[in-house]
């Protein structure tokens, strides 16, 4: 994770990157072509996790960490990317394997004129919701479809 944060804090856009944790050790997969959809980044998690299973098993998962770049919007009425005031983010999403408890953090990307990143602002994200998504349990199922295991 320091090495996609780094990169990106040097002003360099990065595809978004799965670095995991397991019992025999970690690894990193980057995912350098990522679904335009939904559906179609869920595929693209399953796949990278079998992927990951079958070439560089790292044991039982433990720990599943997703670092990506997105667009927050200010305006709920519209989509961030449509949003003429949304904010640039690197979203760093992960997935205790063994509890499924789940944590996201996520900076503001400040850039200057040219374009090179000079800050990451971590935001605070409203307590009240709770980092559910899809794209890490399918990571994991992909995995485990290749690895069996018990978590």
């Amino acid at each position: 994770m320091v090495v996609a944060l780094l990169s990106f804090h040097h002003g360099f856009h990065h595809a978004p990157i799965v670095i995991t944790k397991g019992t025999k050790g970690g690894r990193a997969v980057l995912l350098e072509q990522f679904g335009d959809t939904a559906d179609e980044r869920i595929k693209d998690m399953f796949y990278a996790g079998a992927m990951l299973a079958d070439k560089g098993n790292v044991g039982e998962l433990e720990l599943i960490v997703f670092v990506s770049e997105a667009w927050m919007g200010t305006n709920i009425n519209i989509l961030p990317s449509q949003d003429p005031k949304r904010i640039e983010a690197l979203m760093v999403h992960s997935l205790d394997a063994r509890t499924k408890e789940e944590q996201l953090l996520s900076f503001e990307v400040k850039r200057d004129p040219k374009g090179k990143v000079f800050d990451l602002k971590e935001m605070v994200l409203p307590k009240d919701g709770e980092p559910k998504g899809k794209l890490l349990q399918a990571f994991q199922k992909g995995y485990q479809i290749i690895s069996p295991v018990h978590n």
